[in-house]
């Protein structure tokens, strides 16, 4: 699982972090520590392994945490809200890795979010909830081709399948 707001160790240094759930595990030590730099590599922090989460940005703490929860292998990443406190900039350029990650490790990946751009632009589908009480009200079909490119956000695809989503938001607000 990967959290808005980081949950990582603050006492731990980066390599402790990603390493944590491998060691919880039983997993040797030298496995651990190769796995965990293979992942700090990939997720652009490679140099910071012993730099504490008091010590990086809220990017780079979210990569850690991204690192930390691939580090135990698992058949689904749950993502809740992980881009949501960080800047337009920094989020972005975390949607471009997450993609990237994606297209190497081919995982399935529940995201939360409420950016309806995040939505279309990660997804294969969205589920549409209703608010109070949150429930599954439609599940949408993202028909945009992968690997998905930057420039896909221009897409009349991407734009419909965005529109929609904000129609029915919309209504189920005024209602």
């Amino acid at each position: 699982m990967v959290f808005q707001n980081f949950a990582l160790m603050p006492w731990a240094d980066v390599l402790t972090n990603v390493t944590f759930g491998l060691d919880i595990r039983g997993t040797p030590k030298d496995e651990c520590q190769a796995k965990a730099r293979e992942l700090i590599k990939q997720v652009g922090l490679e140099g910071f392994e012993k730099r504490l989460p008091k010590e990086l940005s809220g990017g780079m703490q979210q990569r850690v945490g991204l690192a930390r929860a691939l580090a135990v292998d698992p058949q689904i990443l749950l993502m809740d809200e992980p881009f949501g406190a960080l800047d337009e900039q920094t989020r972005r350029l975390l949607q471009e890795q997450l993609l990237r990650l994606w297209e190497q490790e081919r995982k399935t990946v529940v995201f939360i979010t409420h950016s309806m751009d995040e939505a279309v632009m990660l997804g294969d589908r969205v589920t549409l909830m209703t608010p109070r009480p949150g429930r599954v009200k439609e599940i949408i079909d993202v028909p945009l081709k992968r690997p998905r490119l930057r420039d896909v956000e221009k897409s009349s695809i991407f734009v419909e399948v965005k529109e929609y989503l904000w129609e029915n938001l919309r209504a189920m607000q005024v209602e």
